[in-house]
């Protein structure tokens, strides 16, 4: 069993680091046509198509069925078996699942969507309501998206999305809209969310303190800043070598690539100064961030080791912002050590490099622990913080009346969260937002948290492809078509009449659709963090 879990989060995220692009990050990278010159090989259902196109190989599109565009889709796998990246795709196993459940409903019907291998071109059927892109967005052409489609066709990605993703663009984009907002909270920042349990730093203090680094910039980098707030971590170390290292990350890195912990300030300095002389040479080098490392994890009892949360957030297309409720804890694979900077092992929780240790997998099958867990250990080892929460269950479920304690992790931990979330996104709404004219993007985010002994939540990055647990993956989906879907493509209940099944769950016809919409439990939701108020009402207001 853990040999299969291994081998199917071998992939771990599905987010890959874009190639280097311009050294100047402040530029907004958006996807454009242009950036298409790298295609993915065909698939082997992909050249079949292409082969007996315009003849096809699918039946007709039926009269009243919506039609997805699926880039990368592997039509030759078997229907909702775990997916496999090697044999499966760059659509990943999210938009893999979400289109097979479409097609099992019995209201979507698949259409072809091509790339040419020589020249990058992404190939669109006539006429569609939905688009999926692959990774990062890849296919997605942006610059003729929609045009002569009405409807404006839903979207898998957004225009614009690295500036969270990318890890030096989210410390400028965070940046930027602190100034933007003279310090104060975002344009319509809800107002539960900036108060109480919520708010556990200053405003804009969602990670710890981070500078960016261009090697092609030489002398306009931030040297002085950084070695200031060096300086200045080192008094309120007083002394204690742990409390004042800082981790280093490429900006286009993934999975753990390139990651350091350092200590001295001489020593970051001298990546800094091969960084730059690497770019000097001509060589394409990525941008770096050095963050300010938290020295006071949280660690889990059992094999005293560290995690970080994943949280999955759908941004509507409507840009409402939603948090799906249930989440899972990615744990390293060696106990934690302050003392020994360069084991990643305890460092690091990547799921790549969790299972490249020995006792990967010796409490946890895939050192993956879910909410349900976590917050009894929390109430188990903060029973004041408990009690306190008498009459609150997680997941936001009905309390039971006879339970002397509450959730922790929904008083005192995701409430941070959601705040983060929100005033993430709402920073950049001015450049993600879109009037829906040609297109209706929507996204799932990746967003990993770490916890200190304080309960205080951190935000680490955030991914633009994340995967979902194997375990959650059926119906983090389902929430999806439910909450980012079908408000905007409404399901064709005349077209959804048989029904199919995918082991003990049923995923097509509208009795299967309506089974999972009215009996989802609270855990398999998305909540929703901020909506959208409409013309109407704030022309009312």
């Amino acid at each position: 069993l853990v040999a299969a879990a291994i081998a199917q989060r071998r992939a771990c995220d599905e987010d890959v680091p874009l190639p280097p692009r311009d050294a100047d990050e402040d530029v907004p990278l958006l996807p454009r046509d242009s950036d298409e010159d790298a295609p993915l090989p065909p698939r082997d259902s992909d050249k079949d198509l292409a082969k007996t196109a315009p003849s096809g190989s699918l039946p007709p599109s039926r009269t009243g069925a919506r039609i997805v565009a699926a880039l990368n889709f592997n039509a030759k796998r078997v229907q909702f078996s775990p997916f496999d990246e090697n044999a499966d795709g760059k659509l990943g196993s999210v938009y893999t699942r979400l289109t097979e459940t479409l097609l099992a409903r019995g209201d979507w019907d698949r259409r072809p969507a091509l790339r040419n291998k020589a020249t990058g071109e992404t190939k669109l059927p006539a006429t569609y309501s939905l688009l999926l892109g692959t990774a990062q967005g890849k296919g997605v052409p942006w610059g003729r998206l929609g045009y002569g489609i009405w409807p404006p066709p839903l979207v898998n990605y957004c225009r614009g999305f690295d500036l969270l993703t990318r890890k030096g663009k989210l410390v400028s984009t965070l940046q930027q809209a602190k100034e933007a907002a003279n310090g104060g909270w975002p344009r319509e920042m809800p107002k539960l969310l900036t108060a109480g349990a919520a708010v556990r730093t200053e405003k804009w203090e969602l990670a710890p303190t981070a500078f960016v680094f261009h090697p092609s910039k030489g002398e306009a980098n931030p040297r002085a800043a950084l070695r200031d707030a060096y300086a200045t971590r080192a008094v309120a170390a007083d002394g204690k070598a742990d409390a004042n290292r800082w981790i280093l990350k490429p900006s286009e890195g993934a999975k753990g690539e390139g990651i350091c912990i350092l200590d001295e300030i001489a020593t970051i300095e001298e990546h800094l100064d091969k960084q730059e002389a690497r770019a000097a040479e001509g060589e394409t080098v990525s941008s770096w961030v050095v963050q300010r490392y938290i020295h006071n994890p949280l660690l889990l009892r059992a094999g005293h080791r560290k995690f970080d949360m994943r949280c999955w957030v759908l941004l509507a297309p409507d840009y409402s912002i939603h948090l799906y409720r249930h989440g899972v804890l990615r744990v390293a694979s060696a106990p934690y050590q302050a003392d020994n900077i360069g084991d990643r092992f305890a460092h690091l929780t990547n799921h790549c490099i969790a299972a490249e240790h020995a006792e990967y997998g010796k409490y946890e099958a895939t050192n993956e622990i879910f909410y349900p867990a976590f917050d009894k250990e929390l109430s188990e080892r903060y029973p004041e913080l408990a009690l306190a929460a008498k009459g609150t269950a997680l997941f936001g479920a009905t309390p039971n009346e006879d339970d002397e304690a509450g959730s922790v992790l929904e008083t005192v931990v995701l409430p941070q969260i959601r705040r983060i979330v929100v005033q993430s996104i709402l920073a950049v709404r001015d450049r993600l937002e879109t009037d829906g004219e040609y297109f209706q993007p929507f996204q799932l985010f990746g967003y990993d948290f770490l916890l200190d002994k304080e309960l205080r939540v951190w935000l680490c990055e955030i991914n633009a492809s994340p995967a979902v647990a194997e375990e959650l993956l059926p119906a983090c989906v389902d929430a999806i078509i439910r909450t980012a879907i079908d408000p905007f493509c409404a399901p064709v209940d005349v077209l959804m009449a048989t029904a199919e099944k995918a082991g003990d769950r049923e995923v097509g016809g509208k009795a299967g659709y309506d089974e999972r919409t009215e009996k989802a439990p609270p855990a398999e939701r998305f909540e929703c963090l901020f909506a959208v108020e409409s013309a109407s009402k704030k022309a009312a207001a």
